[in-house]
């Protein structure tokens, strides 16, 4: 994961019963770290940063993907 690079990230969403791509960060702008684990089910998650995302209330734009994700960065990774 490149912390610092935006990039697009596809995954199947239970919410909405298909694939989605959304845009995102690994951190949120201040810099708070995104996690990356496997929970103890064995299941994958990426918690990330949405760009896409309306913020709720609390201005928290964090989303969860779970299970396998593809994820391709914009423009280049130097």
């Amino acid at each position: 994961m490149v912390k610092n690079k935006n990039f697009y990230i596809t995954y199947y969403a239970k919410k909405h019963a298909k694939f989605i791509t959304r845009k995102g960060q690994y951190n949120k702008p201040d810099g708070t770290e995104g996690k990356s684990l496997v929970d103890k089910n064995g299941n994958k998650r990426l918690i990330y940063w949405d760009l896409d995302a309306e913020p709720n209330v609390n201005g928290n734009k964090w989303r969860q993907a779970v299970g396998e994700v593809k994820i391709k960065y914009e423009g280049r990774l130097n």
